[in-house]
């Protein structure tokens, strides 16, 4: 159980620069890769903390799952946002 809301929580964190690229393209015509650089280490820090804050103050036994799925929802999810983001490229920010 804590798992699951471990891995809904860290989905919710990283749908928000999915959200930001669909709702706000024009925000990424100019500097693209600078506001994506800026993305991706905020929510980099901030999953982190909430990785160790999770693990920390839940005693959790099996931490090294934890982080293992923590990694891979990030890391999917990145790929998913790049692909996002270079379509929105491509297409002029429309």
């Amino acid at each position: 159980m804590k798992l699951a809301i471990y891995s809904v929580i860290i989905l919710s964190i990283c749908l928000i620069p999915i959200i930001a690229i669909k709702f706000q393209p024009s925000y990424f015509k100019k500097n693209y890769f600078q506001k994506h650089i800026l993305f991706f280490f905020t929510k980099l820090i901030i999953i982190s903390m909430f990785i160790y804050i999770f693990i920390s103050n839940l005693s959790i036994s099996n931490s090294k799952l934890f982080i293992i799925v923590g990694c891979f929802i990030c890391v999917v999810f990145h790929f998913i946002e790049g692909f996002i983001l270079q379509r929105t490229i491509i297409d002029n920010g429309k």
